[in-house]
């Protein structure tokens, strides 16, 4: 490596990767923004835990700034501002990034033009640059230098070393192997290599697929053991400053790849295992003077889709209910279309777009909800109105987060879509419970919601929405075990029977609950189960009042004393109920 860089000699181009594959190692997530697409005033940017951004404007100037170079950068800070005003980006840190020490008024002409901006602005120059450059030699070496030449050379003599037969030496081999795994870790900034020695018994040794897996290669020795040499990116945009390329012919087997091989070129969305057939083995990457004499007998492509450009948010707006959607893919097909999919909060509605690039511009929209068991009811209720209300056809809108139209449609095709009428119900039941409730409920298995727990959650929605009022329903009696120590045979019948109870609601196998209530009910007589066991069952009464008056109540003390208990008392009349008070007079034959 030259030292120091000759950073004035240098072209546009190569000090601009320089300094972007610099940020690229020190913070890997980073995506860049491709210029053709407009750039925004970004180069790279970097999303942090809050979901604001950390942006990077690099620029080339290697000299005192003149007016036309200060007003490039203006351009740039206010092609940024106006996306902020446009999209609702969020920014944390904007960074100028140059090989530049400022002067004294270059510093306050940069504070000058930041002064009013909502967040943070640094002028990282040529100190901050020299230090990267020191701690990382091998960028400057790769790109500028013999670096890459050196990297296919370790990675061809790391192939060679582990097809060696003779392993009476292993500690000598395993050492070999070592040392040239440190020297590939130290020359390469772009790419770390992983190599497996698999057993010929071993029936697992194929590519695996994993997060900056590039490509891999597997080679099949004689005795049937294999080699696998995995290219890994060390930092996201790897591939975009580094480029691997090597042409391959996509051999569909069967009517479904095809689907998916033409879904690929037009929309840019992913392969996963798809067979290829490599048009030039001679061109391998770092492996084509390891391989003179290879013969390549099965190519497996697996191509995940790039997201292209900043993440776009979207809400989804249906005439009773709005749901959040966040970008999880966009693409671009090499055939002109795209595709953009989002999902919400829940991570349970996914929601897809699908634009043919055409002369009509035809939008399809496509979506699915899914894994809603264990999600909180309240972050998947909006989400199943909105699917319920889709299914039936009803107009629906998509907007940015700031109001701005994206598409709206008033015709989506309904058919082959489920109806969520039965789902959105329980949803809405479960969702006006949380609301009552401390405790939060969860949606439960489908197999464990059982109606009759249904119908009781609808009644203590009933008794918690009217406090104030009893509610009234049909009860088929109440069976009990009386206390050794009582008796029953001195209540005289018909009576009423009276006492407190906790609220519970039941979700599921879970029961959640929701306060107490005090009851009542008119008893006809009793059956006897078991005078043994003391269990009976008190029969209810026929007509109008037979039925069960429940009210909330609150728990006091006293409240939480009775729980439990059964009181017996004279015949009411439920239409002129009044409040029975719990107190030392009343009759407390069962517990």
């Amino acid at each position: 490596m030259v030292d120091p860089i000759p950073w004035g000699n240098l072209s546009g181009e190569d000090m601009e990767t320089l300094l972007a594959v610099f940020i690229c190692k020190q913070r890997p997530e980073a995506n860049r923004v491709r210029p053709s697409s407009g750039d925004n005033g970004i180069d790279l940017q970097v999303k942090n835990g809050d979901g604001t951004y950390d942006v990077y404007q690099v620029k080339k100037f290697a000299h005192t700034l003149k007016t036309s170079q200060k007003s490039q950068i203006k351009k740039s800070l206010k092609s940024l501002n106006d996306y902020i005003r446009e999209t609702g980006y969020k920014v944390a840190n904007w960074y100028l990034v140059l090989p530049l020490d400022p002067t004294p008024q270059n510093l306050k002409w940069f504070k000058e033009i930041t002064k009013e901006l909502p967040y943070h602005c640094d002028w990282v120059g040529l100190p901050n640059i020299q230090a990267w450059a020191t701690d990382m030699p091998e960028v400057y070496d790769y790109f500028l230098g013999n670096g890459i030449r050196e990297v296919e050379r370790l990675v061809h003599t790391f192939i060679e070393a582990a097809r060696v037969d003779d392993l009476h030496d292993d500690k000598a081999l395993l050492s070999k192997l070592h040392s040239i795994c440190d020297m590939l870790e130290n020359r390469d900034p772009n790419y770390a290599y992983t190599m497996n020695i698999a057993s010929k018994f071993d029936e697992h040794s194929y590519f695996i697929t994993r997060p900056n897996l590039v490509f891999s290669f597997l080679e099949k020795r004689p005795d049937g053991s294999s080699i696998t040499v995995d290219v890994i990116a060390k930092y996201k945009e790897a591939t975009s400053f580094a480029k691997i390329t090597f042409p391959v012919q996509f051999v569909p087997q069967n009517q479904e790849q095809r689907e998916q091989l033409e879904s690929f070129k037009k929309y840019g969305t992913s392969l996963a295992d798809f067979p290829v057939r490599l048009a030039d083995t001679g061109n391998i990457p770092f492996l084509k003077d390891a391989l003179p004499d290879a013969q390549i007998q099965s190519c497996r492509a697996f191509i995940l889709p790039q997201n292209e450009g900043n993440d776009l948010e979207l809400i989804l707006a249906s005439p009773s209910a709005s749901v959040s959607l966040k970008q999880v893919e966009r693409t671009h097909g090499i055939e002109g279309g795209a595709q953009w999919t989002g999902e919400d909060e829940s991570e349970c509605l996914r929601v897809q777009l699908i634009f043919d690039g055409d002369a009509t511009t035809t939008v399809k929209m496509n979506f699915t909800i899914k894994n809603i068991v264990g999600k909180p009811v309240d972050k998947v209720k909006d989400a199943i109105t909105v699917c319920q209300e889709l299914s039936q056809g009803s107009e629906f809108n998509l907007h940015s987060p700031d109001g701005e139209a994206f598409l709206s449609i008033d015709n989506l095709p309904t058919n082959n879509l489920p109806d969520f009428a039965q789902l959105q119900e329980i949803a809405q039941l479960y969702s006006d419970l949380q609301r009552r409730s401390s405790s939060e409920i969860l949606f439960p298995e489908f197999k464990e919601i059982r109606d009759f727990d249904i119908q009781n959650d609808i009644i203590d929605l009933a008794l918690l929405e009217h406090k104030d009022a009893y509610i009234f329903h049909k009860w088929d009696g109440l069976s009990f075990t009386l206390n050794p120590s009582m008796s029953i045979r001195k209540v005289s019948f018909p009576s009423c029977i009276h006492g407190v109870s906790r609220l519970n609601a039941y979700v599921g196998r879970r029961k959640v609950f929701l306060g107490y209530y005090q009851w009542y009910a008119n008893v006809s007589g009793r059956k006897t189960i078991s005078e043994k066991t003391g269990e009976y069952r008190l029969l209810p009464m026929d007509g109008a009042n037979g039925m069960v008056a429940k009210k909330i109540v609150t728990a006091t003390a006293k409240v939480r004393e009775y729980e439990s208990q059964v009181f017996f008392g004279d015949v009411i009349d439920f239409s002129h109920i009044t409040l029975i008070p719990l107190d030392e007079s009343d009759h407390r034959d069962g517990k």
